[in-house]
């Protein structure tokens, strides 16, 4: 009887440490020493791969700077910013962020969720409305009493800037019926530069029958491309 009653207390510790899984932000800079900052914030010493865990669910402005080992009492050297992003994570798993040397994201590995990410110092992705910026922008297209108004001020800022998937979330917010965050997504979607990251604009929207069409929507837009 007590062989059985140590070996259920030993099950029980293994399913609570099973239960017990560690989540995060992982940013791995290959070969390259970075240093990652968190809404300004220093989260490591000079580091190849960098782990941020127990977050909670939100939004957060993850920076990347390539630098160099350092060593004991020396000052650390931040160079060229290779990543800013702002960010959504959902508490739970584990959303790995790939940065190289060269300021570019690097093809996600097989079997990691949460991947995503750009540079904005690189190619395309130099067109990115910059988060003060974007502070600015949606200050004034909140002051727009008028629907119309406010998807012309969208329109202009769409014709000479790319926007992120949590961007968009932030303007959808200002409204309240599903059709007219449909109008901005549908809007906004070519011109998402993290379009991994745009299921979380969607599952804003109220009605499954609406989440369905913008589904249907984006994948008939990859399609297009």
């Amino acid at each position: 009887m007590r062989k059985i009653v140590i070996s259920f207390c030993i099950l029980l510790a293994a399913l609570s440490l099973k239960a017990q899984t560690v989540s995060g932000i992982r940013i791995d800079g290959g070969d390259t020493p970075i240093l990652v900052y968190f809404g300004g914030n220093q989260m490591c010493l000079p580091t190849t791969t960098c782990f941020v865990a127990n977050l909670k669910s939100g939004y957060y402005t993850v920076e990347v700077y390539a630098t160099r080992s350092a060593r004991p009492g020396e000052r650390v050297w931040k160079g060229r910013r290779l990543y800013n992003e702002r960010i959504y994570f959902d508490g739970n798993s584990v959303k790995e962020i790939y940065v190289d040397g060269r300021g570019e994201i690097r093809p996600g590995r097989p079997g990691r969720p949460g991947q995503e990410g750009y540079c904005p110092d690189n190619g395309q992705y130099d067109r990115v409305m910059s988060e003060q910026l974007f502070r600015k922008f949606l200050s004034e297209v909140k002051k727009e009493p008028f629907k119309d108004d406010r998807m012309e001020m969208i329109k202009t800022a769409l014709a000479g800037s790319d926007f992120t998937s949590g961007q968009c979330l932030e303007l959808t917010r200002l409204y309240t019926f599903d059709d007219d965050r449909m109008e901005i997504m549908k809007m906004m979607y070519p011109r998402i530069v993290d379009k991994g990251a745009f299921f979380t604009v969607i599952a804003t929207l109220t009605f499954s029958s609406n989440k369905d069409e913008m589904n249907k929507f984006v994948q008939s837009y990859g399609r297009r491309r």
